[in-house]
């Protein structure tokens, strides 16, 4: 194009405000599970930005969001109740060995180190705790680690969310109905005595982050209270995460199985449901007659993030510490400051 064949600065920088504006309106909608309306606004990029990747990813959460699972909802006040005793608590991570990391995003990383040191932070900071790792048939694990009870399943490590999914609900089939528990990922750090956490009328208790609309839940500290709700709830989630994985108009915009990645969160909140979700006026979700909790991701299942300072009195705020990702080798330097700064 020649330079006087050019649109002019003027139009160039008001085609841009459109499109940026367009963007915006689209993620509002989308943060609202407003599903039409996001895709007038998409189709309207996909004039403007064809094949860009933010149209790509705009398109993957509108499918996710999408997604409705018929089930009956409503709003619910959590109630009082007396904190178990520390003793009942019941701290659960999850990890099985794999030739490398399931992302395909993430560096590889020896998670027994990062498993250790998980389990580490729980006899630092909640030591009347059970500590139990639900694994497959073939992860060693070496006699160091500070666990309880090691469970094992066969276990597909190409659907590893999924999997991880399943074997928490047959954990929780065959928990006792008296104790609680916390279903943790293996790079989380337990910061703070989480029996307090129970001291409130709720069958599971979810962890939310406002940034992600299609994955407002983080499935790497999910909380179970007393009884058989929280099994309930799983097995619902896990009826649609199948449905979900066997959806030919969400996974053609995945690059992979959802039963690999992603899936597992996108399955909890088409269970609990965007709309409820975006529209609660309250902390609880009655999904099904089963009461989901809404813990909010900053205090109860937070992430540090590299060259930041964060106060002593803050960080001692936090109920738990999520490495995510490439973080993980800040967790080693964390578990410095536990050993030095006792609970």
């Amino acid at each position: 194009m020649s330079r006087s064949s050019r649109p002019p600065v003027t139009t160039q920088r008001t085609q841009a405000n459109q499109l940026e504006k367009t963007v915006a309106d689209a993620c509002r909608a989308l943060a609202l599970a407003r599903v039409d309306e996001s895709r007038k606004h998409i189709k309207s990029l996909q004039t403007l930005m064809p094949g860009h990747a933010v149209l790509a990813h705009l398109e993957r959460q509108l499918v996710a969001i999408g997604f409705e699972w018929p089930l009956a909802r409503s709003g619910y006040v959590p109630g009082c109740q007396p904190a178990p005793d520390p003793c009942e608590v019941e701290l659960v991570a999850f990890h099985a060995n794999m030739p490398a990391t399931p992302s395909g995003i993430h560096v590889q990383i020896d998670y027994l180190d990062v498993l250790a040191l998980s389990f580490e932070s729980a006899a630092l900071r909640a030591p009347r705790a059970r500590r139990i790792l639900l694994t497959d048939e073939h992860t060693p694990v070496p006699p160091a680690l500070k666990i309880d009870e090691v469970i094992r399943f066969p276990i597909d490590l190409e659907r590893l969310m999924y999997e991880r999914m399943r074997v928490q609900s047959l954990y929780l089939e065959q928990r006792r109905a008296d104790r609680v528990s916390v279903l943790l990922d293996s790079d989380v750090v337990i910061n703070r005595e989480p029996s307090t956490i129970f001291a409130e009328t709720f069958d599971v208790g979810l962890t939310w982050r406002p940034e992600f609309a299609d994955a407002p839940f983080n499935g790497g500290v999910i909380f179970i209270g007393k009884g058989n709700g929280g099994a309930a709830f799983f097995h619902r989630t896990l009826t649609c995460y199948n449905a979900l994985a066997a959806s030919t108009a969400v996974t053609a915009f995945f690059p992979r199985d959802l039963r690999a990645w992603w899936g597992d969160q996108f399955a909890i909140a088409a269970t609990v449901g965007y709309h409820a979700y975006a529209t609660r006026q309250t902390d609880g979700i009655e999904v099904d007659g089963l009461r989901a909790r809404l813990f909010p991701c900053s205090e109860y299942n937070f992430t540090i993030e590299p060259n930041s300072n964060y106060p002593g009195d803050v960080l001692g705020r936090k109920y738990f510490v999520h490495f995510k990702g490439n973080r993980k080798a800040l967790q080693a330097q964390y578990l410095e400051y536990m050993r030095g700064n006792p609970a």
